[in-house]
C-alpha cells in the first residue's frame, strides 16, 4: 500500500475571527483528513496549540462558546498593551496541561517575533503555554511576554500563516487557514485604534500575499465582518470555518 502523504494544518492569525479555525478542524475530522503536523500564529497558535495536546476539538469549541472573558482579562496602562495577559496566562497553563512542545500528540510550532531583532521566532519546543502566549501578544493589545530574556509579539505581522515552518516540520501537503484581511474594501475607522489597525492590516496582507503562495490549498473563511475584538461572534467564525472547509473538501482529497 502506498504511504500517504503528511499532512500540516497552518492557522493564521486573527483575533476573534481565528474561532473559524475550530470550524475548519471539525469539517477536517469529519471527512477523514488526517492533520499530522500543526503551525501557527496568534490565535491560530492558540487553538493549534490546545488540539495539539489531543483535546478533543468537541470540547474546544463547547469552551469556546462559553468561556467568559471578563475572568481572564486584567488591563493595564503600564505593560506595553491593555492587557497585561497574566491571567490568559495562566488559563493557558491549565487548558494546555502545562505541556511542553516536545510532549504534543503532533508536530507543533507557532510564531512570534523578538522585539529586540524584529526576527520571526518559531517556537517548535520548549512549554507550550508559554509560546502561545508570546504568539498571542498583539502589540498594543497584549504586553509583550518575555521567555529566556527575550521579549516576544505576535508573529502576525511577519509570519501570519507559518507555511514554510510547516513543511520543515515534515509536511507534504499543506493546507493553510487564513481568516484576517486579504484585500477587501473596509469601512473608514473613525478613530485612532482603528487608523492603526487598518495600517497594520495593509502591512501584513502585503507580506502574506506572497507567503501563501507556498501552500497547497488555501482556506479563507468569510468572516471580515466579524469584530475581531469580540467574541460573542464565536459560533458565526466557527460555522464560516466549517462551511469554507467543506467547499474545499474534494480539492484536498485529490493531493492525498
Amino acid at each position: 500500500m502506498e504511504k500517504r502523504k503528511k499532512v500540516g494544518l497552518v492557522l493564521s492569525a486573527g483575533a476573534a475571527r481565528g474561532f473559524a479555525h475550530i470550524g475548519v478542524i471539525k469539517a477536517l475530522k469529519e471527512n477523514d483528513i488526517p492533520i499530522d503536523i500543526i503551525t501557527g500564529t496568534s490565535m491560530g497558535a492558540l487553538i493549534g496549540g490546545i488540539y495539539a495536546t489531543g483535546t478533543d476539538i468537541d470540547y474546544i469549541e463547547q469552551y469556546a462558546r462559553n468561556v467568559s472573558m471578563s475572568k481572564i482579562l486584567d488591563f493595564s496602562i503600564k505593560d506595553g498593551g491593555f492587557l497585561r495577559g497574566k491571567k490568559v496566562e495562566d488559563l493557558l497553563r491549565i487548558v494546555t496541561g502545562n505541556k511542553s512542545i516536545e510532549q504534543l500528540d503532533m508536530p507543533f510550532s507557532c510564531a512570534a517575533i523578538n522585539l529586540r531583532t524584529g526576527q520571526v521566532k518559531d517556537f517548535d519546543q520548549g512549554g507550550l503555554y508559554e509560546a502561545i502566549r508570546a504568539s498571542i501578544s498583539m502589540p498594543g493589545v497584549f504586553a509583550p511576554y518575555m521567555i529566556e530574556g527575550e521579549t516576544y509579539i505576535d508573529g502576525g505581522p511577519l509570519s501570519r500563516m507559518p507555511i514554510r515552518k510547516a513543511k520543515e516540520l515534515g509536511a507534504e501537503i499543506t493546507i493553510a487557514v487564513d481568516v484576517s484581511w486579504r484585500g477587501q474594501d473596509m469601512e473608514i475607522p473613525g478613530n485612532a485604534i482603528g487608523v492603526l489597525r487598518h495600517a497594520l492590516s495593509f502591512a501584513t496582507w502585503a507580506i502574506s500575499r506572497e507567503q501563501e503562495k507556498e501552500a497547497d490549498i488555501l482556506i479563507t473563511p468569510d468572516v471580515l465582518k466579524a469584530n475581531p475584538f469580540n467574541a460573542k461572534e464565536c459560533g458565526f467564525c466557527i460555522e464560516e470555518g466549517e462551511k469554507a472547509t467543506r467547499a474545499m473538501i474534494d480539492d484536498i482529497k485529490k493531493l492525498l
